[in-house]
């Protein structure tokens, strides 16, 4: 038997080594250097070499020296070269399968994140001169289906996310967000996938091409070139009708990408019980008037689409969407029992009001590189909205009713220079001009006609500059020049300085200190300056004010963070005024009482945080805030609040699922309106289950609260109210996610559906 087999042993061999022979003689040996810009190697960079197409064909990186080495086969191919801190290179590459070939260097270029050979052990987050970079580890990212959940994940002290509601805010306010440098909105960061987040850059205190916002975060995201996908989720709420429904298709194709985005979202809910109390403090007497909800309910849904082209280049990016969103509130209704103290009889009330918009709006977005120091940013947005506001009212035998029709037109264009020098400092200078147009037609009780236009000119310079290596400084100066003009009232023109300096300054590499001032300006809303009037009901009427100041403000800061094994802390505080703010004013005109705006009163915020997050596991994450926060408004009118709370959230992750606890306590506010309100504590858990394309999720907000309350009152010489209500979403609710994405082609990237929906009005409304 040996000797029959043998001879096929041996040709099976003779043929397998041939094969290798060819196999070997067709490959050869691809080297070479990665360098930064500075000229230095970057170590453990990493290196992929892709198909044309971009199919993974292999990966390496280099060594503690920049180097690398690979053996390929003969053919084109793609080599992308990354690191953390650097943008991702792209080049071709041959191999004729035949020689040994080194390749010249590849610089990658800085994207303003030196690591200074920071050595990333047991925490992401790496603490640079102005900014924070935060790199997910492999549970926040496989436990996050979109942009919100990844931020939420993260846990960032000092910075607050509801992913549900895709609201991101700091101490400073609300954050502005980006992805790659360019502004994102919520839809945007909504349907962007974490797996294609290479890391965050979160500043906490705003410099340079950020300047201007109140805090910033940058999604970094890796660059695909091929493939597509379709992607659908939906959102539906248990307890109440809500439901949000998205559904997506992108392709790519070469340089080129097309998007095409569209959804549904509606919702419908109720006051389950409140009471209002309003006093009328008239000359000889005053009335206390008291309404029962016996009804009050809250209707809306909203469509929108989007297409968007967008072109890249390493020199350049051109980006065009068009978008359409129609919002529409069919028919809101409140009705309520009436008991007066004196002068009126017992009585009931109801009201109704519809609302409906419709805004088509074009962007146009423009990025150049000069070079690897310079670039350029271009925008262009338009708008138009046509927006309609119906409202009546009646009791016993008073009815009133109004009805309003207003077309809108808002065109936005701005360019902004970067420049970045020696020694890391930097310049970026801004041009920025709104322009608005409304034309409102009223009719009903109080018909009039309200045509106004707006336009501001926003100059901006802002200057970073390293003082030492430990020392920053960053120093901004700007001006403001609007104008604008109600028909038949003289135009007005204002022009206000802008400015801000800021200091920032690192302890240690895991320990910062900074702080800083700043002085701007800011304008009433368009819908607060007009002559226009509403009825409220038969005793209260609305009316606009077209003479109302410009606000000055001021604004200081000082903040503090150290980072120590697992553990990250932030500490703030921040005072912020604003001079001749806008504020609810009321009067007395024969038998009713006229509720305007006044620009005489000054509003002052103290605002402390102390935030804690805790890596306790790689499984069990939580973060604990503590707020205090004093209003205070000065002037004709004098009030005050002080408010002390907390937050707890904790994550733990366990295979492919995700547990997630949160609580806040009980929270009170005076508002810049003169409005004080009052927030009953609350809690909930989700449970999410993430398994390739598919994510699920499951949660309880408050499960075993039916009582949790909202309260809003406020006082005057004239007029008081104080108002708790009970609305449904505030109670026991449960909510369901599911999402889903198919992808075809290979390393296809989910694309950022960035509609913006909000919709502008000049309408002086009632509610």
């Amino acid at each position: 038997m040996f000797n029959l087999k043998c001879p096929l042993v041996v040709g099976l061999l003779f043929f397998s080594s041939s094969l290798l022979t060819v196999s070997l003689q067709a490959q050869s040996i691809l080297k070479g250097i990665v360098k930064s810009e500075t000229g230095t190697a970057v170590p453990y960079a990493s290196i992929q070499l892709l198909q044309p197409d971009s199919t993974f064909v292999q990966g390496t990186a280099t060594d503690s020296t920049g180097n690398y080495k690979m053996t390929v086969r003969k053919g084109e191919y793609l080599m992308s070269v990354s690191s953390i801190g650097y943008l991702t290179k792209t080049i071709p590459v041959i191999s004729n399968g035949e020689n040994d070939r080194t390749l010249p260097v590849i610089t990658l270029q800085t994207n303003n994140i030196m690591l200074n050979n920071v050595e990333i052990k047991g925490s992401s987050f790496i603490r640079k001169d102005d900014r924070i970079l935060i790199i997910p580890d492999k549970q926040q990212l496989k436990h996050s289906h979109t942009g919100y959940d990844l931020l939420y994940n993260l846990m960032i002290p000092g910075m607050d996310v509801d992913r549900r509601k895709g609201t991101v805010s700091a101490m400073g306010g609300n954050a502005t967000l980006y992805i790659d440098g360019r502004e994102a909105d919520y839809r945007e960061i909504k349907n962007l996938r974490p797996k294609d987040i290479e890391r965050i850059e979160y500043m906490d205190m705003p410099t340079g091409e950020y300047a201007g916002d109140k805090t910033s975060v940058n999604f970094i995201t890796r660059k695909r070139i091929s493939g597509g996908y379709v992607s659908a989720d939906a959102d539906q709420t248990i307890g109440y009708l809500k439901g949000d429904y998205n559904l997506g298709v992108k392709l790519y194709s070469g340089n080129t990408s097309y998007t095409l985005f569209g959804g549904h979202s509606m919702q419908e809910y109720g006051n389950e019980g409140g009471i209002n109390t309003e006093t009328y403090y008239f000359p000889e007497h005053s009335i206390v008037k008291q309404g029962n909800t016996d009804l009050d309910r809250k209707k809306n849904n909203r469509q929108y689409a989007q297409l968007s082209i967008l072109n890249q280049t390493d020199k350049r990016k051109l980006m065009a969407k068009i978008a359409l969103v129609r919002s529409e509130e069919p028919g809101s209704e409140q009705e309520s029992s009436l008991t007066y103290s004196e002068q009126y009889p017992s009585s009931s009330s109801h009201s109704r009001m519809e609302q409906r918009s419709l805004k088509p709006s074009l962007n146009l977005y423009g990025e150049f590189r000069f070079n690897k120091n310079q670039k350029l940013q271009c925008t262009l947005n338009g708008d138009y909205t046509d927006n309609s506001y119906d409202r009546s009212y009646l009791e016993n035998k008073f009815i009133s009713h109004s009805n309003v029709q207003e077309e809108m037109y808002t065109l936005s264009p701005s360019v902004k220079y970067y420049a970045k020098f020696k020694h890391g400092n930097s310049l970026t200078a801004q041009v920025l001009h709104m322009h608005r147009i409304s034309s409102t037609t009223y009719k009903g009780d109080s018909p009039s006609w309200q045509h106004l236009w707006s336009g501001e000119t926003l100059l901006f310079l802002n200057y970073n500059h390293k003082l030492s290596k430990k020392l920053t400084l960053d120093a901004q100066a700007g001006m403001s020049s609007l104008q604008y003009r109600l028909h038949g009232q003289d135009k007005i023109s204002r022009i206000s300085p802008r400015g801000s300096v800021a200091l920032m300054y690192s302890i240690s590499k895991k320990q910062f200190l900074g702080g800083g001032m700043a002085v701007g300006n800011a304008y009433p809303e368009i819908n607060t300056i007009n002559t226009a009037e509403q009825t409220v009901d038969m005793l209260h009427v609305k009316r606009g004010n077209p003479y109302l100041p410009k606000i000055s403000m001021y604004s200081a800061s000082a903040n503090y963070s150290v980072q120590f094994g697992r553990f990250n802390l932030f500490g703030i505080f921040m005072y912020d005024t604003e001079i001749n703010t806008t504020l609810p004013a009321f009067f007395i005109e024969g038998d009713k009482v006229v509720e305007t705006f006044r620009g005489d009163g000054d509003y002052h915020s103290f605002r402390g945080g102390l935030d804690l997050s805790y890596k306790v596991t790689d499984a069990l994450r939580l973060k604990i805030s503590g707020r205090w926060q004093r209003g205070l408004i000065t002037g004709t009118e004098k009030e005050h609040e002080n408010s002390v709370y907390g937050k707890l959230d904790i994550n733990y992750f366990w295979k492919d699922f995700a547990l997630n606890i949160y609580g806040q306590m009980k929270s009170k506010e005076l508002s810049m309106s003169g409005i004080y309100s009052e927030q009953d504590g609350c809690y909930g858990l989700s449970l999410s289950w993430n398994h390739g394309n598919w994510s699920l999720e499951g949660g309880t907000n408050n499960p075993f609260i039916d009582s949790s309350k909202t309260r809003n009152y406020l006082t005057s010489e004239v007029y008081s109210f104080d108002r708790y209500q009970y609305y449904r979403y505030n109670q026991q609710s449960g909510y369901v996610k599911v999402a889903y994405t198919f992808e075809f082609g290979k390393k296809t990237s989910r694309d950022r559906n960035d509609v913006d929906y909000n919709i502008n009005s000049a309408i002086l409304k009632v509610e």
